[in-house]
């Protein structure tokens, strides 16, 4: 789990940081979508729903402090990261 966490970590966070509008950490959304991608879970409505069942031990590891996020939170996630940049992180990984 801790190599998990320094994978997603290491992912640059592309949002704009500045304007602290950021409810969920970049990297809480990547270890939440990993672990529920490893989990068979298929759409963003799987991951929102495996989120909310596991909330708990994820607040225990300091993790989604603010809750799960939404569908249309993890779709902008998902559509911002630079792919290039992911499949190299996940080749360190």
């Amino acid at each position: 789990m801790e190599r998990l966490m320094e994978f997603a970590s290491s992912v640059p966070d592309f949002r704009r940081t500045a304007k602290g509008n950021h409810r969920h950490r970049l990297d809480d959304i990547l270890i939440l979508i990993v672990l529920a991608r490893a989990s068979k879970c298929v759409g963003r409505a799987g991951i929102v729903e495996f989120g909310k069942h596991n909330l708990t031990r994820f607040r225990k590891m300091g993790l989604l402090m603010n809750g799960v996020p939404s569908e249309p939170t993890l779709c902008r996630v998902e559509k911002g990261i630079d792919s290039l940049c992911m499949a190299e992180r996940m080749t360190d990984f």
